[in-house]
């Protein structure tokens, strides 16, 4: 299996490439990226490629595309056209309609979204599953922490809101995701988002599940306070609290009446660490690949993560 690379950044050099290193019958054809990646090509023996209008690419089974979300809508159109299989660093794409449109082109894109993979999300999808608890009540969700800027040259594409999408697109996605992978059918019901030089850095959002079971789901995400990251679920007389951020979460169990709480073990049959994510994720694209299996590219790039983030954005619009 040959796989190009777009994109040299940490993700590509801290996660991607160690993995893919590792994985049987998986070639690094190149790495590509706007300044020539040659100590990182060299480093794995492979071929380095300066990105520019009049680039080409050796031809490849999959392309890994890790440019910023704001730079890579180009370079997935073209190798759709090509035929390639593409998978993407999330979030897929800024918008619906451009996500919509590319989906269009080709049923054969993923996108990173791993943490459907997690021991965690798998563990709580369980439980919620088995009704053992009865019916949700209802779910809150506080995730993020003060996120500065050291480090962070004035360049960095996390400085430009033409490449880099704010709080909900860069953090948020992931949760969102989780969201939708736990349950069908879940909207936007209001939305009140904080704004700072062209990014959103705080949103508070209330959201509906609706179904069998029906219930409400109220989100906080920041980059400007302190906060422990913590989903609670609240059932007919318990509750339970994990976090929802980390593959191999503890969850707590209590009755609703009190502060007394429990310590639920959980089955350890997906990913308890980052890299087995990404390890679990990568795996699953290529064993479908390699069975020639039909994809269905609205869940492997989660197009309802994008309809919730452009849902949110609408509703919660400009303060």
């Amino acid at each position: 299996m040959n796989i190009g690379i777009i994109g040299s950044g940490n993700i590509t050099s801290s996660v991607h490439l160690p993995l893919l290193s590792c994985m049987d019958k998986v070639n690094i054809k190149f790495i590509a990226d706007r300044k020539n990646p040659k100590t990182l090509a060299k480093l794995y023996n492979t071929k380095s490629i300066e990105l520019n209008e009049q680039s080409s690419f050796p031809d490849c089974d999959i392309i890994l595309i890790t440019l910023p979300v704001g730079a890579r809508k180009n370079y997935l159109q073209k190798f759709a056209e090509y035929g390639s299989y593409i998978f993407s660093e999330k979030p897929f794409t800024m918008d619906l309609k451009t996500h919509e449109d590319l989906l269009q082109l080709s049923d054969k894109f993923t996108c990173n979204y791993e943490r459907i993979f997690y021991n965690t999300t798998r563990n709580i999808k369980n439980i919620i599953s088995s009704e053992i608890f009865g019916n949700i009540q209802k779910i809150s969700i506080v995730e993020g922490g003060i996120q500065g800027k050291t480090g962070i040259t004035k360049n960095s594409y996390i400085n430009d809101p033409k490449l880099s999408g704010g709080f909900l697109h860069e953090s948020a996605s992931h949760t969102f995701n989780q969201l939708s992978f736990l349950f069908e059918n879940i909207t936007v019901n209001s939305a009140n988002i904080l704004w700072q030089d062209d990014f959103d850095i705080e949103s508070n959002v209330f959201f509906d599940v609706t179904g069998k079971n029906s219930f409400p789901i109220d989100y906080k995400g920041t980059h400007i306070k302190h906060v422990q990251s913590k989903t609670s679920i609240f059932f007919e007389r318990t509750k339970i609290e994990f976090n929802h951020l980390i593959p191999d979460s503890t969850f707590l169990i209590s009755t609703l009446n009190s502060a007394k709480k429990f310590i639920l073990n959980q089955e350890n049959t997906f990913a308890s660490t980052f890299p087995q994510a990404y390890y679990l994720k990568w795996n699953d694209f290529i064993n479908k690949i390699y069975s020639s299996s039909k994809l269905n590219p609205e869940f492997e790039t989660s197009l309802s993560t994008t309809r919730i983030i452009s849902d949110i954005l609408e509703k919660g619009g400009r303060k």
